[in-house]
């Protein structure tokens, strides 16, 4: 069996078979071997079983929860939710629960840049020095080339992390500044890959946040909630780990261990460093990312709405082959073999995970969430999501 691990590159789509099976006597100290629950049928959209279909994609894996929601012809056709805010509390989670994603805050972070563009504050061509002339005596010459759009694209070379990201909150000055700091201390460096290949980077993503925020004269989160969220009506979107301490007010999210896991409270270590937020700190309700998902899947087929239809088909027109991968958003070739290519994205910070992509052909838009990560958190999400996909596929 193939299992999902971390996934940097592309969206894992692997097929998984479960056996019920028993292997004799066991140790009667020893907690019962687990057995999967019975696979149900897939259905069609909107038969009123997706939430039975998300519960036994959690109990297969056994996780806390998991939650789903597909959109349809222009709007939500079906939604659930299944399990436990926390393995420490019988809290179940809620439909209007909200959900870290991980690295799907890059397709954010790319969608921002393109409004910006719209604006007249920025282009896909502007290098880092045309924003910061001043780094001129200390950029690499690996970098004086590269531009928003390589950074957004993940070809602009810039490694994929940095052992620096731990100092990053704790620098002095904003989170502005903090950002600025980091983006010039890596520029400095050499690039990981030369320009032009393809090269998946996280502190790249930061790197692009802190250009938008010195143009925009504000901060990424700023710009995030009044460009995008509000426009969208996403008002159950935030930063980081969600909910508050102690409160068990939204799910948490877990470390997974072969047998076990451990819930992690929001607030310090919960999440990735706050200066890397363009890259993946965003956390979204199922119903906010609904709206999200249905502006790019009505902008790919020609729709105008937060920007024009041409804008949001560059964003999904691929850059990097052959990883299919865009300005934050990735063509997912390997459901070509379905009928439907599609665009989408994973992310996880290994405490969440989650999964969502849209196919034009068939007017369809699909995100997959759980408060797991590691391989069990991926399993889980690619075993609904497989699942989803058959659905879709025997439905009008």
């Amino acid at each position: 069996m193939h299992c999902a691990r971390q996934v940097r590159f592309s969206i894992v789509l692997v097929a998984m078979l479960f056996a019920a099976c028993s292997s004799g006597d066991y140790n009667a100290s020893e907690p019962p071997p687990f057995i999967p629950p019975p696979q149900p049928a897939a259905g069609t959209l909107g038969d009123g079983r997706l939430g039975e279909i998300v519960e036994w994609a959690r109990a297969t894996q056994n996780v806390p929860a998991m939650g789903a929601i597909v959109i349809h012809r222009g709007q939500v056709i079906e939604s659930g939710v299944s399990g436990v805010r926390s393995v420490d509390r019988n809290v179940r989670v809620g439909i209007d629960d909200k959900w870290h994603v991980g690295a799907i805050t890059k397709s954010m972070t790319a969608t921002l840049a393109m409004i910006l563009v719209e604006e007249g504050l920025i282009t896909l061509d502007t290098t880092p020095l045309d924003v910061w002339p001043e780094l001129v005596a200390t950029i690499h010459s690996g970098f004086r080339a590269a531009t928003l759009r390589d950074l957004l694209a993940n070809t602009s070379g810039m490694k994929h992390d940095d052992a620096w990201s731990g100092a990053a909150d704790t620098a002095p000055g904003t989170v502005m500044e903090k950002r600025r700091a980091w983006a010039a201390r890596l520029l400095a460096e050499a690039p990981d890959a030369p320009r032009g290949t393809w090269w998946y980077s996280n502190v790249g993503y930061m790197v692009a946040g802190a250009m938008l925020e010195t143009r925009a004269q504000a901060q990424w989160e700023t710009l995030l909630e009044t460009r995008l969220f509000a426009p969208l009506g996403m008002t159950r979107s935030g930063f980081g780990a969600p909910g508050v301490a102690g409160q068990f007010d939204q799910p948490l999210g877990h470390n997974t261990f072969p047998t076990s896991f451990t819930a992690i409270e929001p607030g310090p270590g919960s999440d990735s460093v706050r200066a890397l937020g363009p890259s993946s700190t965003v956390h979204v309700s199922l119903g906010d990312f609904a709206r999200y998902l249905q502006a790019h899947l009505a902008g790919e087929e020609g729709t105008a709405g937060i920007l024009s239809a041409a804008s949001f088909q560059e964003l999904h027109t691929v850059i990097a082959q052959p990883q299919g991968y865009a300005l934050g958003w990735q063509r997912i070739e390997q459901l070509a073999a379905f009928g439907f290519p599609a665009w989408g994205h994973n992310g996880t910070n290994n405490r969440w995970f989650a999964v969502m992509w849209f196919s034009p052909a068939k007017d369809v838009g699909v995100m997959v969430v759980t408060n797991c990560g590691g391989d069990r958190g991926g399993e889980s999400i690619s075993t609904l999501d497989i699942k989803l996909r058959a659905r879709i596929l025997a439905s009008p």
